[in-house]
């Protein structure tokens, strides 16, 4: 049965006046910011930081407006901290990449940088070039960065005030050039990789004059009140210069330094010298890279403690002799095995 023309009449009316109601509304309200843009900056600066210097360039930085701006704020990047994103999936030419853009936004206010298993000469260079205010520099297994390196940018860093040095080499011409030209220098690391293995009968022929770093240290750096010199082959004659050359020392870090004998009056002088004095048996418990090292007993009567009498670190590197199979030319245990100049193989 049709419907009367009046009420199909109000049936329209009521659909125009919906859909006329419906277009004049005003807009829903837009969502509220994420709760972090409204915290303050410099708390925003700090979080990101603790993210690490790959994170935010490659993802935080691009989270939001508010981030964006905070990433390439400068002073975000007075602190860089490449330690540990080693991890992620990327070489060490993008690390190096990476490392240069966080310096270039800094703009000259880098304060401390920290760098681990990757960068070379190059990189340091650029650094000095573009920091004159760093205080702080931290290089850990650093293996293409040279002692060299190191000295040829050393009087870019007028102002560093600590230089801590793990599973690289210097040599003492790099610590005599960072003495010089860092005067203000307090803080000293320099725990290296020490020796992977000798040949016994050959370690009375080496010519190594073990005490040349620990002398470099007193002649060039004064005004050390912590030095660190985890596995370090010198004797008690290094030991009496640092103390000597270092009046105002005031932790000593000699853990693993089996040459050194502190039974007598050196032991004595270092415990009234030193606050904070780590012996060589001490625990090592709290050692960042304990997997690093490798206690060696020997049972030779000639070496009751190891390779310590011929002035050479009482440890190996990082590895477990017993898990190769070796032939006369790498088998450290082998009578046969080649040694270079210097009396150790690689």
């Amino acid at each position: 049965m049709p419907k009367p023309k009046r009420l199909v009449w109000r049936i329209k009316q009521r659909n125009q006046k919906a859909t006329s109601s419906s277009s004049s509304a005003p807009p829903p309200p837009p969502p509220p910011p994420p709760p972090w843009v409204e915290l303050p900056r410099e708390i925003t600066a700090d979080i990101l930081r603790r993210v690490g210097t790959v994170e935010v360039l490659l993802n935080a930085q691009r989270v939001c407006s508010t981030w964006w701006k905070v990433c390439h704020d400068p002073t975000m990047w007075r602190v860089i901290d490449m330690s540990s994103d080693k991890d992620c999936d990327r070489d060490d030419d993008d690390l190096t990449k990476m490392c240069q853009i966080a310096v270039d936004r800094s703009q000259g206010q880098l304060l401390e940088i920290k760098i681990k298993d990757f960068g070379d000469d190059d990189l340091l260079d650029y650094i000095s070039q573009r920091s004159s205010q760093l205080r702080h520099i931290r290089l850990v297994c650093c293996e293409y960065i040279s002692d060299g390196g190191l000295a040829a940018v050393a009087e870019n860093f007028p102002l560093l005030e600590e230089l801590h040095i793990y599973l690289s080499v210097i040599s003492t011409v790099g610590i005599e050039a960072v003495g010089r030209s860092c005067s203000q220098l307090k803080s000293f690391t320099l725990n290296d990789c020490g020796f992977r293995g000798f040949r016994r009968d050959r370690i009375r022929n080496l010519q190594i004059n073990v005490n040349d770093q620990a002398l470099a240290i007193a002649a060039n750096m004064p005004e050390l009140r912590r030095l660190a010199l985890f596995g370090n082959n010198m004797t008690n004659e290094g030991l009496c210069a640092i103390l000597d050359g270092c009046p105002r020392l005031e932790s000593l870090d000699l853990r693993h330094c089996y040459s050194i004998d502190l039974k007598g009056d050196l032991g004595t002088r270092c415990r009234q010298q030193i606050i904070d004095l780590k012996c060589p048996y001490d625990s090592t418990h709290d050692y960042e890279f304990i997997n690093h090292i490798c206690d060696y007993d020997s049972s030779d009567d000639e070496y009751p403690s190891g390779l310590s009498e011929a002035g050479l670190s009482d440890y190996f590197y990082d590895y477990d002799f017993d898990d190769f199979d070796y032939d006369d030319f790498t088998n450290p245990f082998s009578s046969d095995y080649l040694l270079d100049e210097d009396g150790f193989f690689w």
